[in-house]
């Protein structure tokens, strides 16, 4: 698949221009400072003036992390997108949300994808974790029921995930990032936050209909990839 340019409309435009510019203005203090860094380093590819073109998107992650953009038409199955993962190509749509979905939307659409995953795939320490759960699904992809808690640990972490800085509760989780109610709601404490417990995550189901009740805290993109090897270790002892 490919993204064409040409089908985006003045309405989409329009679209793309209110999303952006109305998360951007709330998220300053809610989300952590690497995420604003590595939008700020997309500046020129991702903004609200234009809607974003894939190729120069690649240009700049590939540069920077040797990653890039996959399209896909919409959701696709678990291990195919693990595989893009460990492949290090973050699977994207090329539609937008209509005018009547601004607030709130099923299923991801390009602004979920762009504006909130891409940015973070710039950091060294986050890319290196998300590939690195693509290599661990990978391994084990005959095993429905590591895959099961594998997407737990996405969900946790590149969706949903939290930091905290200076005592703080800053968002990083792109399910957040991209939604006006779910930063508000992590800025105000609202929820269940929980020390970063791999085991518990694995093992702890999620609802991807409901705003979120609960979420578990890092201390740096480090930590995360570091959790891998407790994974790893205890899928090992569980074969």
């Amino acid at each position: 698949m490919r993204q064409d340019m040409s089908k985006y409309t003045d309405t989409d435009l329009k679209t793309w221009n209110y999303l952006f510019e109305h998360q951007y203005s709330n998220i300053h203090e809610k989300v952590c400072w690497e995420y604003l860094d590595c939008l700020q380093q997309l500046s020129e590819a991702l903004n609200p003036h234009e809607i974003p073109d894939f190729k120069k998107l690649n240009s700049l992650l590939y540069l920077k992390t040797g990653w890039t953009i996959h399209i896909v038409p919409g959701l696709i199955e678990a291990v195919d997108f693990f595989d893009h993962l460990k492949n290090k190509r973050f699977c994207s749509s090329t539609w937008l949300r209509s005018e009547d979905e601004l607030h709130y939307i099923e299923e991801p659409d390009m602004f979920h994808d762009i504006f909130g995953h891409i940015p973070l795939f710039m950091n060294q320490d986050y890319a290196d974790f998300a590939q690195r759960i693509g290599e661990l699904a990978i391994n084990w992809r005959n095993d429905e029921h590591k895959i099961s808690q594998i997407q737990r640990l996405y969900w946790f972490t590149i969706e949903f995930g939290v930091i905290r800085r200076k005592g703080k509760i800053k968002s990083y989780g792109a399910g957040i990032i991209s939604s006006i109610q779910e930063v508000n709601k992590v800025n105000n404490n609202i929820g269940d936050f929980n020390k970063y417990d791999i085991t518990e995550i694995l093992n702890r189901p999620f609802n991807i209909d409901t705003v979120q009740p609960a979420y578990y805290v890092i201390s740096s993109f480090s930590e995360l990839y570091k959790s891998l090897d407790t994974v790893e270790l205890l899928f090992s002892k569980a074969a």
